[in-house]
This record gives structure tokens, sequence and C-alpha cells, in this order.
């Protein structure tokens, strides 16, 4: 099926016009508007204040393309009129659906459901989300621990694992393919001998530390081998109950749910294995960009006309001359005898001319041979640990969670209030004030001009109230 056969085909004109980006806007404030409303709808006068204030607010006068001319007055400079040929224009190309009021409701207008997932991808190209692969990783691992005690193993487990690897690994291959980019902008504008103390730092602090640790912990390779075996179980002790439950939830005959199974749990296999090789282009294209942003860099500290490249260049010509421990004490009749005199150290020879050592290669890391049987106390207290690491971590969801815990049916509480409930929380406190701007945040924060001090912090007091629609 083609995808004209389910949009119109006027649906990207008003993105090719002269004034695409001011359509790309009004699609952008619609959007916040609509996303949290059932059916993608909110009154019509409420869009179309809102595309009057948006032009009122550009205080330019307004081209139109030919297209729009024909449903404009060109001359007009009246912003509700100039918002409401904007607005018709996207309802005539798709995007947006107008909705009979009932009984004595407003029309209102919506977001065409079809291409919710096209504005989508567009508000993922300017504020691309975060994956935490660590924990991605870990609640796949976590689903497959507890499979045999899960009432709905396929649905519950087995689809929403493959749909999480789906995920994880696109998500790589987003990282793999931007890592030049990336490199690129950290180093642009930079000076060369910024360039170079940056990537020092940068190898100490992130190359040496976190992305070392992060390469060698368990998440890699200790889950690796956990879950091919729970897959092994899958095939196995767990089939009947998979394929029970496929049969219940897609309705589809045994022999066809025995096959789906086994295609989904082969998929998976290939899942890890693809995991696993994104990884390593991700190390190879890390080290390649790397290495070229400092040999760029050196290259142009030793070329850029300074005393510091020149000195290089004539030690390198002092060098070139040099063949043997005896040269180094031969008359110096150059140009350059009365600047500086090279004297001889007495550490030039044979030794210094042996072959250079050969760099280690990166190589696959076999897997580990299980010795003793592992103390079943520390796999548990260990999987408590991570468990209490990730509701504790910072992330949206778990500052929603303590927003909601916080408010607890009030309509709004003080940031030194909740110090004094959670004196210990002083880290989900200040998240608050961090993801106040996340687009997933369900609650508002409000400023107020006093200050709050805990443990010799101190932050501009602030309110929490639930986010309004």
């Amino acid at each position: 099926m083609n995808l004209f056969e389910e949009i119109g085909e006027d649906l990207f004109r008003p993105l090719t016009g002269i004034n695409k980006r001011k359509y790309v806007d009004l699609l952008t404030l619609a959007w916040d508007k609509c996303k949290r409303m059932p059916m993608y709808a909110i009154e019509k006068s409420t869009i179309f204040d809102m595309a009057e204030e948006y032009f009122l607010g550009l205080d330019e006068q307004i081209e139109l393309d030919d297209d729009e001319k024909d449903e404009l007055d060109n001359t007009s400079s009246d912003a509700r009129i100039i918002a409401g040929g904007f607005i018709r224009r996207l309802k005539d190309t798709g995007w947006f659906v107008e909705k009979e009021g009932e009984y004595e409701d407003e029309s209102k207008i919506a977001i065409n459901y079809k291409i919710v997932p096209i504005i989508k991808s567009f508000q993922e190209i300017v504020n691309p989300s975060i994956i935490t692969y660590k924990g991605k990783l870990f609640k796949i691992y976590s689903m497959f621990e507890h499979i045999s005690e899960h009432g709905s193993p396929y649905e519950g487990v087995l689809k929403e694992a493959s749909e999480d690897f789906d995920n994880l690994n696109q998500a790589l291959r987003i990282l793999a393919a931007s890592i030049e980019d990336h490199i690129s902008e950290l180093t642009s504008g930079k000076k060369p001998e910024e360039v170079l103390e940056f990537f020092e730092k940068y190898e100490e602090k992130i190359v040496v530390g976190s992305y070392h640790r992060f390469k060698t912990n368990d998440n890699l390779f200790y889950y690796r081998t956990s879950l091919y075996e729970s897959l092994d179980k899958c095939e196995d002790t767990l089939m009947d109950a998979l394929v029970a439950d496929y049969i219940d939830t897609e309705r589809v005959d045994k022999d066809e749910a025995t096959s789906c199974i086994r295609d989904l749990i082969q998929k998976i296999r290939m899942d890890i294995e693809e995991m696993e090789a994104i990884m390593r282009t991700i190390d190879d294209r890390h080290i390649l960009y790397r290495t070229r942003a400092v040999q760029k860099a050196q290259f142009m500290l030793l070329s850029d006309g300074s005393v510091k490249s020149k000195i290089n260049n004539l030690l390198r010509y002092y060098a070139s001359g040099i063949q043997s421990k005896d040269d180094i004490y031969g008359d110096d009749n150059t140009c350059v005898y009365d600047v500086f005199q090279v004297y001889g150290q007495n550490y030039f020879d044979s030794l210094s001319l042996a072959t250079p050592v050969k760099k280690r290669k990166s190589t696959p890391i076999d897997l580990m041979l299980m010795g003793e049987e592992l103390d079943l106390h520390l796999v548990n207290e260990k999987n408590r640990q991570m468990m209490e690491y990730i509701r504790n971590a910072l992330t949206s969801e778990n500052v929603n969670l303590f927003a909601k815990e916080l408010l607890n049916g009030k309509t709004a509480v003080s940031a030194s209030y909740a110090l004094e409930e959670y004196p210990d929380d002083l880290v989900k406190i200040i998240g608050l004030f961090t993801y106040q701007k996340s687009p997933e945040r369900e609650f508002d924060i409000r400023l107020k001009d006093d200050y709050v001090e805990c443990n010799g912090i101190r932050f501009k007091e602030f309110v929490v109230e639930g986010r309004k629609a």
C-alpha cells in the first residue's frame, strides 16, 4: 500500500511553499494544545485565537505563494483573516479535521489521527528523546526473569521485549550514525590546542570512566547469557503457555500460533546479535572520528605559522639530516646556527630505532564460563539494588511519580514544604524544577521571589501544581 492512499496527496504542499516555517510553527502550537485531548481535538475558536496571536507576534507583512493567493486576500493585514486562511489550508490539505459540535457545543478542530505519527517524527527530529540503554535492557532482562510467573507470557513479555529491542536497536543505530556530527559539533569553533585539551579530558573522564564502565558492567554480557537461557526456556517448558496466550490474544489456530511464537523467539535472538554488532560499530566509529579530530588539531597546531610550529619545522629539518649518532656533533653552517644549538645527550642509539610496539586492537569478548554456582543471596541483593536504582533514577517517569505522590490530592505544594516532608529527596525535588519544560511532565512549576536553602544548596522557591490541560 502506498502512503498517499492513506493520506491526501496535497498533505505536504503547505510545507514546500514560502511560508513553510509558519505552517510548521502552527502545527507545533496545535500539537502542544491537542496532544493530550480526547480525539486530538480542541474548540475551533481556540485554534483561531492561537493562530491569530502567533501572527500578531510576528508583526510582519505576510507574503503568499500562488496557492495561498487563491484563498486569501494578499493585501489583508488583519491577523485574524490571515490566521483563518492558514488554518483552512491545513484543513484542506489533510492536517486538520473539523468536528461538528454536539448539541450546543462549539465545533472543534482536530489533528488528523492518521498523520499523528508524522507530527511525532517532526518533534523527535527537533527534540530527540533520550534513550537510557541500560534501563531498557534491564527492563527486558527483568521481564524474562519472571516470565514463568506472568499470567500473559506472550503479550506481557515476549511481544513487549521484541518491541523494546526494536526501539533500543533503533536508538543505537541513530547513535552510531550521529557520532561524526556529534564530534564535529564538539570541536567546531575551537582552536587546535583547545581541541587537544578537550579530548585529553574526554579520554580521561568519558572513555576511561563512564563509557568503559558501561561497556564492562553486567548489562551487556551477563544479560546476554541470561536472555539466551530464558529464550531456550521459552522454546522448551514455556512453549505451551506462550502458544495458549498467543491464541487467546491474536485469535488464531494452534499451528499458526506455534509457528509465530518460534519466529518471535528467533527474532529476539537476532535482535541481541544485532545489538552487539551495532555496539561494535559504535566503538569503531567513535575511535575513527575521535582520532581524525585529534590528528587534524595536531596538524593545524604544527602548521599554523606560530612560533611552536616554526620550531617544530626546524627540528624536523635537523632530524632529516641525522643518519647516525656522530651526525649530531657535526658542524652546523646553516642560517639558524646563531638562533639555537642542538646538543646531543647520548641517548640516540640502535635501540631508539627499534620497531614500535603495535597498538592493541579491540577483539570480541568471549563468553565467561560459569565456575562456582552464584550465591542466590548476592544475586537477589544485586537485583534489589538495580531495582532501587531504577526507582530512584532521575527520569521523567520517576519525577512525574514523585510529583503525584507530593501533591496527593492537593492543588499545589511548595518546594520548602516538600523539603520538610521529604528531607532525603532533595535530588527529586530539584528534578521537578529540571523537568519543568519536559513535554512528558504531568505537573507545572510556578516560581516565587524568595529562596530555599538545604544542605548548603540554595535555590529559588517554587510551587508544584497539577498540569493544566
